[in-house]
């Protein structure tokens, strides 16, 4: 039976203060804990900038300790979908992995976004670039977030759901040539992400 999680992009922000969490903030206070009683997933931003070590992803384990059905989504760091001039190395991959492989032992692990921007094409190149990304991913459930329309054709869907890798599906401002809003699954992992206006 399918499982509906709804969450947050990110837990700690300051103009949450107030309309999302208690303000003054108690002693003590854990926005991620406070929110993982209210969701059951958050998406982790800090490791698009850089991978987590494995004693921070075992404390964010720990931190939603006491929801059994929680699970984080962690967005693939930058290096390997926003800065693709030169091949990632071993090291590279090792670095995400160490964090990643944590928080699937834990059970915490419902997904690895790898988010590309609008200039990231369906072209030999970029099917390439994702061809070794499965590959070395394999191991997690891969969802992608692409931006481009080129991405939207039928035999690219076909490519991922063979591939077992989910399509995001964005609520995002159309500009020319941008992926239309829809409602695709293509792996085991349905998602949909919703953008701001401003």
């Amino acid at each position: 039976m399918s499982k509906v999680r709804f969450g947050t992009a990110g837990w700690d922000y300051p103009d949450w203060n107030g309309p999302v969490f208690p303000k003054p903030r108690p002693k003590d206070f854990d926005p991620l804990r406070y929110l993982a009683g209210y969701f059951d997933t958050i998406e982790i931003n800090s490791t698009f900038y850089r991978p987590a070590a494995a004693a921070v992803a075992r404390k964010w384990a720990e931190r939603v300790a006491e929801r059994d059905d929680f699970r984080f989504t962690a967005k693939l760091w930058r290096r390997f979908t926003h800065e693709r001039g030169t091949a990632w190395s071993k090291d590279e991959v090792k670095a995400v992995r160490a964090g990643m492989d944590v928080l699937q032992k834990a059970g915490r692990l419902g997904a690895l976004l790898m988010q590309f921007p609008w200039s990231f094409k369906s072209d030999d190149t970029g099917q390439e670039w994702l061809r070794d990304l499965f590959r070395v991913f394999e191991r997690y459930p891969l969802v992608l977030e692409v931006r481009h329309s080129s991405w939207a054709e039928p035999a690219v869907l076909e490519w991922l759901a063979s591939s077992g890798v989910g399509l995001v599906n964005i609520d995002q401002p159309q500009f020319k040539r941008s992926i239309k809003p829809g409602q695709l699954v293509t792996g085991p992992v349905g998602y949909v992400r919703l953008h701001g206006r401003n």
